[in-house]
This record gives structure tokens, C-alpha cells and sequence, in this order.
């Protein structure tokens, strides 16, 4: 295998496997595929993956829509969500049990990593984007090169008979095959996730920045995103003050992110601004909305709109038309991770899912709601007692 490790990672998203050949004598431990083993010695890793959407892929969202689509229609979700060779179904029983396991253990892994808890003896599909989808082909563990050095190929050591290091491992392109669809999938001609191909159009593709510079650093694998308010406050600048025309203004800039924001068509970034008199009460509102909005047709998918921030853009956001007693302008900047998968679970509750499917739907949809935060607010005072009209 060592001698053939260049042609495994030309192909090491065409079909991922993680078969257990023994090409060295591997312990048990090293045998178990799931997450809670790799946590035996990679405990940190573990902790910080638990806690990320990696974990959570295997998702009560997803599995409820699984009844039906039949077996072979969900195995093609898993290819992004628990992409391994032995986390696909191979029956529509196999799969309809899955629901029933998926509701008793809902973590899909146990968050202490104790082998002998039933949450370890889940099939390996409820964990999700686990450590194996990234790490194992063919019996062989792959991983970045040591820190450090630039170093690639058989990589000798005690544990695993060695890995085999490859740079692919800190580069964007190792995201594409689950974080940037075909062009087969465009709509109004951008794939409907087009992170990786937005990330190449901004300045940190030159500047060597990739996905795991900022989702990964440190070799943290915490993969956080636009769900964390801490991660992505720290990507943005954003300002409140009066124009030069004396108008309320909100400016906002990407500053540290590469791609859109938000990326993909799930979330929504929404800006209000409220006109406040002197007794706090809310005179006129405003709102403008970030992201790209997408809708099923006969016709096929269609683009409502895209008006999302591009990596490094700076918008302005004024209100106009100031009433007379307003003496105080409220902005906030409200991040709805969910808002596109929201929609989509209430249609499915209308279409009236029956047993697991249904408690499923509902429990992805309480989820969603609970998602949404507040990102950022701040005011500006209105000095001037006469306003425009």
C-alpha cells in the first residue's frame, strides 16, 4: 500500500473506503472505525470534533426525509454526510431502522468516548464526517504532514505501522468534493454551494490562505462556521455612525472571510434599523437582507436573489426619510444559520410524515429556530431635531 500512496490520493474522494486489510498486525482498537476509538490516544481531536457539525452530519433533518426516498436515494445524501463505504444503507429496513436508532441516540456518538456505552455500538453512519472519512483508505491512515515539515509519503512510527502524509490535507481542494457542487448543479450559472470556487475568486486563495487556515487552525478540528456569533464576529468590521449627509449608517466589510457570506443558500444575514423617540418607542423599522435565495419551479431551481457580501466587499446600509421625533437609530445584525432548511421542514410537516420520519422533521425544525442569534447591535444618536420627510 505504502509504495501505491500517490495513485490512492489521486483518487481519495471517487469512493471512500475504509476497509480494515491488515497490512501490519493492527490491535482491535486500531481495527474500530468509530470516532470513540480514535479518542483511546487522539483525545483532543476527539473533543474538539464532537462539539463540530461534523459530528452532527448523520442529522434528524436529513434521516427523517430517508422514508420517503428509499435506501438508494439516502445513501446519496450520505456521500457528503457519512460518505465511508460501510456507513451506506444496503435495504430500505436497514435504513428505516436507522430512523428508529437515530431518535434513542440522537448524539450519534458517546461524548466521552467510552467504548463500551451503547452509543459506541451505533452503526458507524451516526457518526457522521468522523475521523475515518478523512483519515482511512484502503487500511492506511493519511493525515498532513508532521508540523513543521513539508515532508509527504510513508511516515514510519509505532502506532498504525505509520501514515502517510500529504500537503492535500491543508489545502481547499480537499473540502471541494462535499464543499463545492458541479457546475451540473448551477443555478442562474453558480452551483448551488460554490464555497471552494469563491474562496479561488478572492484574495486569500493568492495569498495561500485555504479552508483550514480559518475553519481548521491549528489543526484544531473544531470546523466552526457561520453557526458560532464568536467565530464569525471576528470575520467581520462592522460600524455604526452618521453619513456624511447625516443619515444613520451601518457599514459592514468581510474582512476575514474567503468566500461569501453567508456561503451557500441555507443562511440569512438580516440588517433592522429602528427609529427610537425619546420615550424608547419604535417609530419606523427598516431591513435589508444578505443572501441568495433559491426556490423550486416547474421550470426547475431558480435565483430569487443573491445579495450577499463578497470577500473583502465593504456595504453601507442608510436609512432615509428620518421622522421628526426620532432621536435614536437602533441597528442590529441578526444570523439565521438555518433559514433555508427551516422552510424546508415545515413543507415536509405540511406533506404529513408519519412516526420516525415525523418526529425527526420536527426535531430538526425546533433545532433550526434555536439557532438563530444576534451578531451585532448599535445605535446612533440623531443630534438634529428636524428631519427630512
Amino acid at each position: 500500500m505504502a509504495a501505491g500512496w500517490q495513485s490512492t490520493l489521486a483518487s481519495y474522494w471517487d469512493a471512500p473506503v475504509a476497509s480494515v486489510k491488515q497490512h501490519h498486525d493492527w490491535s482491535a482498537l486500531e481495527k474500530n472505525m468509530r470516532p470513540e476509538a480514535c479518542a483511546q490516544c487522539h483525545e483532543s481531536q476527539f473533543n474538539d470534533w464532537k462539539q463540530s457539525l461534523h459530528a452532527k452530519a448523520y442529522s434528524p433533518g436529513m434521516v427523517g426525509q430517508f422514508a420517503a426516498m428509499g435506501h438508494e436515494a439516502g445513501s446519496d445524501c450520505l456521500r457528503c454526510h457519512a460518505p465511508l463505504e460501510q456507513q451506506l444503507f444496503d435495504s430500505d429496513a436497514q435504513m428505516l431502522s436507522s430512523l428508529k436508532t437515530l431518535r434513542q441516540f440522537p448524539q450519534g456518538v458517546n461524548l466521552d468516548a467510552d467504548l463500551d456505552a451503547p452509543e459506541a455500538k451505533l452503526p458507524l453512519r451516526h457518526s457522521g464526517v468522523s475521523c475515518a472519512v478523512c483519515h482511512v483508505r484502503e487500511g492506511q491512515r493519511f493525515g498532513p504532514p508532521r508540523k513543521g515539515s513539508q515532508q509527504e509519503g510513508l511516515m514510519t512510527g509505532a502506532a498504525h505501522g505509520g501514515f502517510i502524509a500529504s500537503q492535500k490535507f491543508e489545502q481547499s481542494a480537499f473540502c471541494a468534493e462535499c464543499h463545492q457542487f458541479p457546475q451540473s448543479y448551477a443555478i442562474n450559472g453558480k452551483p448551488l454551494e460554490n464555497t471552494v470556487r469563491e474562496w479561488q475568486q478572492s484574495k486569500f486563495s493568492q495569498e495561500g490562505k485555504h479552508c483550514q487556515s480559518c475553519h481548521m487552525p491549528d489543526r484544531k478540528h473544531q470546523f466552526k462556521g457561520i453557526h458560532d456569533p464568536s467565530f464569525t464576529r471576528k470575520a467581520l468590521d462592522i460600524s455604526v455612525f452618521m453619513n456624511k449627509y447625516d443619515l444613520p449608517t451601518l457599514q459592514i466589510t468581510s474582512k476575514h472571510i474567503g468566500h461569501a457570506f453567508p456561503t451557500y443558500v441555507t443562511p440569512k444575514v438580516t440588517i433592522q434599523a429602528k427609529a427610537l423617540d425619546k420615550q424608547g418607542k419604535v417609530l419606523q423599522t427598516w431591513q435589508w437582507d444578505m443572501v441568495r435565495e433559491v426556490f423550486f419551479a416547474e421550470e426547475g431551481w431558480q435565483e430569487k436573489k443573491d445579495t450577499r457580501l463578497m470577500p473583502s466587499e465593504t456595504r453601507m446600509f442608510t436609512v432615509s426619510k428620518l421622522h421628526q421625533q426620532a432621536v435614536q437609530v437602533l441597528f442590529e445584525v441578526i444570523v439565521i444559520p438555518d433559514q433555508f432548511y427551516k422552510g424546508v421542514y415545515q413543507s415536509l410537516l405540511l406533506d404529513k410524515p408519519e412516526g420516525d420520519a415525523k418526529v425527526l422533521i420536527q426535531q430538526a425544525l425546533q433545532q433550526a429556530e434555536q439557532n438563530d442569534y444576534l451578531l451585532y447591535t448599535g445605535h446612533v444618536e440623531v443630534m438634529s431635531a428636524t428631519h427630512s420627510q
